[in-house]
């Protein structure tokens, strides 16, 4: 794998998290 590859899966799974985040806790966001 590459940076750029490692860079992308990187911004995806902060992206997943983010949203599962914002379902489970949404008086936060």
């Amino acid at each position: 794998m590459n940076a750029v590859n490692i860079a992308g899966l990187v911004l995806a799974v902060g992206l997943v998290v983010f949203l599962v985040a914002a379902l489970l806790f949404p008086e936060r966001f």
